[in-house]
């Protein structure tokens, strides 16, 4: 299985979702990622940290794209949220469908329980 998966979201915030897949940040694998993407100078792509920070404030990092790499100097926190229930409901739908890996991730176990049930957290 990939480490991340990249969505496109065309959203105010972002173009681009990535999100890991496991306890690993997607932020360590930046160059692998930006190939994927179309790489337009001021494409805002969002991070979502969620199997790496859990579901704190800094679960969402936004990161701009300038001359065909992430400009690391535009990093910012985006408040949760600001996040709509699609977006946030996209790394939920992939942790319901692999339940090993929710079972074994940060999350506490209300968390876990709430995405099992359905919920965007």
């Amino acid at each position: 299985m990939k480490e991340y998966i990249v969505t496109q979201t065309n959203k105010n915030y972002a173009k681009y979702l990535v999100f890991g897949t496991s306890a690993e940040s997607p932020l360590f694998l930046l160059e692998e990622i930006i190939k994927q993407l179309f790489q337009e100078n001021g494409t805002v792509v969002l991070f979502d940290q969620l199997l790496q920070t859990g579901n704190t404030d800094n679960r969402f990092l936004a990161i701009t794209i300038s001359n065909g790499s992430f400009d690391l100097s535009s990093a910012k926190h985006i408040d949760r949220k600001t996040i709509d229930d699609e977006d946030r409901g996209k790394i939920a739908k992939f942790l319901r469908t692999n339940a090993k890996i929710l079972k074994y991730s940060i999350l506490s176990l209300q968390q876990k329980e709430a995405i099992i049930g359905g919920a965007a957290i």
